[in-house]
């Protein structure tokens, strides 16, 4: 008998770095799923850099073994991947042509797969916080985590205006249906929210992954000296977090310094912290980490814990898809145990699922300089604006590996040098500037 692979589901990340048109436009702006994958096909078919030279997947080391024994593998694709799996071709009685895998899969099994940066530009680019108190990474899944999410989206919701919160340049907010805005601060200082078109995007609620040993980090100005934590678990029952070799229990760990620390290493590894990919991604390995200092300020945070620090380590976050979870349209498999991949009576096929996650690019104000450090004159006032012999951007724009028009008030197309690719940006006094050096033209005339 012949050794049959379908593909089981497809995983698509959509990088605003790279899906960029010259005119501005982004794939965000296409609300149908088919032509967003069009817009990548025409990508592809130009030979267009895309996502796959900054970014691999790759599989966990304890997730080797469940690939093997359910006869997965794990296929590169264009701006993603795939993930194959032997199957038995089947027919139903109306001659719909069906797969069942050879191995069964459990509802819960956890497919996971790890995002690997291939070098530094990653960061650069892409639009996360700077600043945050752990080095958790990112959780994408196909079962609801923290919020509802939409198909074909494996990132939670963005979290709604929070006046209380301090964000940061380019961080995202919702401020109701289908109205995302990103934050910034205007050349006077004053909060101004930039609006976001397209839906579904990363954001800090997906970043919640960590090892069972990971750092904990203080902001300079939190003038913290002692610090109490305990873990808690879905229920609000303490956790054990350690025990000795006497089997003497902590459900509570205490830290005490005479200098301000900048960090402290958390260690769950001798405790009782239910961790992937070893159990179900339910709602039981979900934890409150809370953080109580010198002043009595309680901190708490929501994360999933992961049993290979290594791994970790060196990735941007992890994909964990079930073959069955809350919300069947993010099923891999159908009520009777087979593929969603088919051939219809009518010869007509049916695809696997394709899922997606979407990262928007850092936001940067474009900073030009003439290239001998003189003065330059403005003449673009609808986007400029003139600072200590410089122009800087109005607003902020995204990062773009190509090249994109402005487009003035009345919406016609204008042109302006854009940052390089892969650039150094500046952060200056909570602001992120992309320096663009030009020489003296037309476009940028001195003042005499």
């Amino acid at each position: 008998m012949a050794v049959i692979y379908k593909i089981l589901f497809e995983i698509k990340v959509l990088h605003e770095f790279y899906l960029t048109q010259p005119n501005g436009q982004t794939v965000f702006e296409l609300p149908a799923q088919t032509d967003r994958m069009c817009f990548l096909f025409n990508r592809f078919s130009r030979g267009d850099r895309d996502i796959d030279n900054e970014l691999h997947f790759d599989l966990p080391e304890p997730v080797r073994k469940t690939f093997s024994n359910y006869h997965l593998k794990l296929l590169p694709s264009y701006a993603g991947c795939k993930v194959g799996i032997e199957v038995q071709k089947e027919s139903l009685p109306d001659d719909t042509v069906v797969y069942r895998p050879k191995v069964a899969l459990p509802d819960d099994l956890n497919i996971s797969l790890l995002l690997m940066p291939k070098n530094n530009n990653w960061d650069g680019y892409t639009g996360t916080l700077m600043q945050r108190v752990t080095n958790a990474v990112y959780y994408f899944s196909n079962e609801n985590v923290s919020s509802g999410k939409t198909f074909p989206v494996l990132s939670n919701d963005i979290p709604a205006f929070d006046a209380a919160h301090v964000y940061e340049q380019g961080e995202a907010a919702s401020f109701g249906i289908n109205d995302i805005r990103a934050f910034y601060a205007d050349k006077d200082g004053l909060t101004q929210w930039l609006p976001v078109v397209g839906t579904g995007f990363v954001n800090e609620r997906d970043r919640i992954l960590l090892p069972l040993r990971f750092f904990y980090y203080f902001s300079p100005n939190n003038r913290v000296t002692e610090v109490r934590v305990t873990l808690k678990d879905s229920n609000g029952n303490p956790v054990v977090l350690s025990r000795d070799e006497y089997g003497g229990e902590k459900t509570v760990f205490e830290f005490k310094t005479d200098a301000v620390p900048k960090k402290i290493l958390i260690d769950f590894t001798r405790g009782d912290v239910r961790s992937l990919p070893a159990f179900a991604a339910d709602d039981t390995i979900f934890y409150t980490l809370e953080v109580t200092d010198t002043n009595g300020v309680i901190t708490t945070h929501r994360f999933i814990f992961f049993d290979d620090e290594a791994d970790l380590r060196e990735s941007w976050g992890l994909i964990n898809i079930q073959p069955k979870v809350t919300n069947p349209a993010f099923n891999v498999l159908d009520d009777d145990g087979f593929l969603l991949t088919r051939i219809m009576p009518d010869s007509s096929k049916v695809v696997p699922p394709i899922f997606e996650i979407r990262i928007r690019s850092r936001l940067s104000f474009w900073r030009y300089i003439n290239d001998k450090r003189k003065k330059l004159k403005n003449e673009h006032p609808d986007f400029l604006y003139p600072e200590n012999n410089q122009l800087v951007s109005l607003l902020p724009r995204p990062l773009s590996f190509t090249p994109f028009l402005l487009k003035k008030p009345d919406n016609t197309p204008y042109y302006l040098p854009n940052p390089l690719p892969f650039e150094t940006t500046k952060t200056e006094d909570g602001k992120l500037f992309s320096d663009i050096f030009v020489a003296e033209s037309a476009l940028f005339p001195l003042l005499p």
